[in-house]
């Protein structure tokens, strides 16, 4: 078996030349400070009896200690499973449920949360609760975790095989710990650096969530180059202009949402705030052709497009960063992987032809953790078989038409209806429920909700509040039709298409 040393290289590169390579708010972070940090952390997770083949949790937002605990899991042996801030404590307790995680790291503000979390599993999970924001962190358990001894080298095993569970929701209504390996992490960084052309000079800016696929494979990538960044804690367009002015990076990544929000925002001022940045990276939906205009007019910045799938190790097409690039298109296919368009028997579909996208490569993940079944209807015959259509040009450039599926994506969050409408099926005061999504100018994309009430008392704050209890806030409905039944095929099949057909002319007839 070929041995990817991802690590052992990380901690080459950070040690061969000691720089700052992290940048948050008023804190810098050094490359040699960063290599201590981990191999504390290291220290801690064996101290709690944490090593190879066990699974470590991480529900923190954007800052630099989220990747230290990475590395640190990792040098310990352990695989990491990341949070998504915004789930609720139901949500959380299932993932840590499935991974059968052994330790969760997590912001203080968190912890009542993950303790409810902990609770629910009936398992013995170990919390590390942190402060992030105290003043006094001698003595505390950040102390502990990040400014301890390294661990004796004796006591470390080889770096796992299974680097990463991440949770990426599926249309049986519940999430899929999509297992990435060392192989899928080291091939896809080293792609993503030639995709783009990153250079050590480049410092790239993370405003996405870490605990999602996308910003967490440029920070490795970066990492791996001997590049710096700029950590936000989340994107706010205030903090961005700010940071960008201080730090001068040269490029960023973001969903068609956060483009939407900075041409809204443009101003001679803000102009010049952003003037370092070369390319911005686009991903998670379809951008609109209008964005990208309104977007490169205002700041000159070059927008590159590219696909990809957590199931995919994040990118498996772009929009190359110099040379040709095709408004409206995906790209072309990453060096070392192999993209092709499938008709539904399997079969290589021509240039210009509709067909599914299917993806292979060293890129493509081990398979759905606990989900034999449906890890080999999405990797059939060694091709990870998207879900979504598209075609390709007679230039080898992919573009993405629909998505075979009924994901829902709001802001670059991937939602799945049937998860939604399995929550909202719990309440007794529901018949049916259907959920779809509809257009919208910010976000892409809104959660829209068909019910059939069980009771007529049942109101849509109601629902609108036990959304809000039981999910995180992107998947809550944004609007909730009460009808008095759902359409259905002969089948008894409900035809979402007719429910998108009611949005339509609901609309027509608010603006008439």
């Amino acid at each position: 078996m070929v041995h990817y040393p991802l690590l052992q290289q990380m901690e080459i590169n950070l040690l061969h030349e000691d720089h700052e390579m992290i940048f948050f708010y008023d804190r810098k972070y050094r490359t040699s400070e960063i290599v201590e940090m981990y191999r504390s952390v290291a220290r801690y997770l064996l101290d709690h009896e944490i090593s190879r083949g066990d699974v470590v949790a991480v529900d923190l937002l954007n800052r630099p200690e989220l990747l230290i605990i990475i590395m640190g899991s990792w040098l310990a042996g352990a695989t990491v499973t990341p949070i998504n801030v915004h789930l609720k404590d139901e949500e959380i307790s299932y993932q840590l449920s499935d991974s059968n995680a052994k330790l969760v790291f997590a912001e203080m503000q968190f912890r009542d949360r993950i303790e409810n979390a902990v609770g629910k599993t009936g398992k013995n999970v170990h919390i590390a609760a942190m402060d992030f924001d105290s003043t006094e962190l001698s003595g505390t358990l950040y102390s502990d975790v990040f400014l301890g001894k390294p661990p004796d080298k004796t006591t470390i095993t080889d770096n796992p095989e299974d680097l990463f569970i991440i949770y990426t929701s599926g249309t049986t209504g519940r999430p899929k710990g999509a297992i990435l390996t060392s192989q899928n992490i080291f091939s896809e960084a080293l792609q993503l650096q030639h995709a783009i052309n990153l250079q050590k000079t480049d410092r790239i800016i993370i405003i996405l969530p870490l605990f999602h696929v996308n910003n967490l494979m440029f920070s490795i990538a970066t990492i791996l180059k001997g590049g710096s960044m700029v950590i936000l804690r989340k994107f706010d367009h205030d903090e961005f202009f700010e940071s960008v002015k201080k730090h001068k990076p040269s490029l960023f990544s973001g969903v068609p949402t956060i483009y939407r929000i900075l041409s809204d925002s443009a101003t001679e001022e803000n102009r010049k705030s952003l003037s370092s940045l070369q390319i911005g990276i686009c991903g998670a939906a379809p951008m609109p052709v209008k964005w990208f205009d309104d977007f490169e007019s205002q700041y000159g910045i070059r927008i590159i497009e590219g696909y990809g799938m957590t199931e995919g190790t994040v990118a498996s097409t772009i929009n190359p960063r110099y040379g040709m690039r095709k408004i409206g298109s995906i790209g072309l296919p990453l060096q070392g992987q192999d993209v092709r368009i499938f008709s539904d028997n399997d079969e290589e579909l021509p240039p210009g032809n509709v067909g599914e996208i299917v993806i292979r490569g060293p890129n493509l993940m081990k398979g759905y953790l606990n989900r034999k079944e449906e890890t080999g209807e999405t990797l059939k015959n060694g091709w990870l078989h998207s879900g979504d259509l598209g075609y390709m040009d007679i230039e080898g450039y992919f573009y993405l038409v629909d998505r075979k599926k009924d994901m829902i994506i709001r802001g670059g969050e991937n939602v799945y209806p049937k998860e939604i409408e399995n929550i909202i099926s719990r309440m007794e005061e529901v018949s049916e429920v259907a959920v779809v999504g509809k257009p919208d100018r910010i976000y892409g994309e809104e959660v829209v909700a068909f019910i059939v009430k069980k009771e007529s008392g049942l109101s849509e704050i109601r629902i609108m509040e036990f959304c809000r209890e039981n999910m995180a806030f992107f998947k809550s409905p944004k609007s909730v039709f009460f009808v008095d039944s759902l359409p259905k095929n002969s089948i008894g099949k409900i035809q979402k298409t007719e429910l998108r057909k009611m949005l339509i002319q609901r609309n027509h007839e608010n603006v008439s």
